[in-house]
């Protein structure tokens, strides 16, 4: 036992991610199966949500597929896969919810200690989902799509741990309210499959690195290593343009720095991890803000670089004749 817990905690970040898909894939299957069944002999209600638990584990297929098998297919295909199954599953889900708010179809009722401890494990895994799509960010779509995948359960999850509180109380607005709540989650998980289709166009993930060739009017002539600041958070990590200068031709790399929060005073994380619950919802959403402030990353540093006379190129001959040095990312 102890020899597997180290192995698992030698493993790197995508691998650890691969290991958890491949668990998760069979336990949608599982689900899904299973509520086929429940389907033909309790209520045909459950075919919808085992087509949600479906379209769930089709999506982590494709993702582990992608991952670990890309040149079966192109990037673009199987991202498109991805999203559309996650969209199915918000459609899905939202379908199931309303079917439950015009049929009234009477959901189990749980005791106290069943809505506590569901609630609970809701909240930490919605917890766990967050922060495990904070760490994908930059390691690659396929482990950032598998992120949101666990991100679009957590949030079932929370519709769940709704159902379980309000059943306490046996009313038609309780009802009503559980239903809408779960419309709402959905409609979340629609969105999320959309961001999926436009998340390669708005991510620098495959745009990190930048080649510009200098004017005969560039300020940055006399320089050899830069380092130009794009984004300006107190609260999430700051882009850096780091580049170095050979023959005219300005090569160089868009880096992220460490988050912020790590360099602040130790009591002052001790009070952010104990609050972790309540705080990781707005910073999620914040988050998302500067995600989406900072699409247009590549047309900023395009524009900046115009500013110090350099000019965009698309490709270059012989590119293999700058080798690669470490950058100033260690200054960060």
């Amino acid at each position: 036992m102890l020899g597997f817990v180290k192995k698992y905690r030698a493993l790197s970040f995508e691998e650890r991610t691969m290991f958890h898909a491949k668990f998760s894939i069979g336990f949608n299957l599982i689900l899904a199966v299973g509520k086929i069944i429940l389907g033909f002999f309790v209520n045909a209600v459950f075919f919808v949500t085992a087509g949600v638990n479906f379209f769930m584990m089709l999506s982590r297929f494709e993702c582990y597929l992608g991952a670990t098998k890309p040149h079966l297919r192109s990037f673009r295909f199987r991202n498109n896969i991805i999203g559309t199954f996650l969209t199915l599953a918000g459609i899905q889900y939202t379908f199931y919810m309303c079917m439950l708010l015009i049929s009234r179809f009477e959901t189990r009722s749980y005791s106290m200690l069943e809505g506590t401890m569901i609630a609970f494990v809701s909240f930490v895994e919605l917890g766990i989902a967050i922060k495990g799509c904070f760490n994908a960010y930059g390691k690659g779509h396929y482990y950032r799509n598998i992120k949101m995948t666990n991100l679009c359960s957590a949030f079932t999850a929370m519709a769940l741990t709704a159902m379980a509180i309000l059943s306490f109380a046996d009313s038609g607005q309780n009802k009503d309210f559980e239903c809408w709540f779960g419309i709402g989650v959905g409609i979340i998980i629609m969105l999320i499959g959309l961001y999926v289709f436009i998340a390669p166009m708005i991510s620098i993930v495959d745009r990190k690195h930048n080649v510009y060739e200098m004017t005969e009017n560039s300020d940055l002539i006399t320089e050899e290593r830069f380092k130009f600041k794009l984004t300006h958070s107190k609260f999430y990590g700051n882009y850096y343009y780091v580049g170095r200068i050979q023959g005219g031709i300005v090569d160089g790399t868009i880096v992220e720095e460490k988050n912020p929060i790590l360099r602040w005073n130790i009591w002052i994380k001790i009070l952010v991890i104990f609050l972790s619950e309540i705080l990781i919802f707005p910073y999620a959403i914040g988050a998302l803000i500067f995600h989406f402030k900072n699409a247009g990353l590549i047309k900023k540093l395009d524009k900046l670089m115009i500013s110090h006379g350099c000019i965009r190129i698309s490709e270059i001959d012989n590119m293999e004749e700058y080798e690669e040095e470490p950058l100033l990312s260690e200054e960060m």
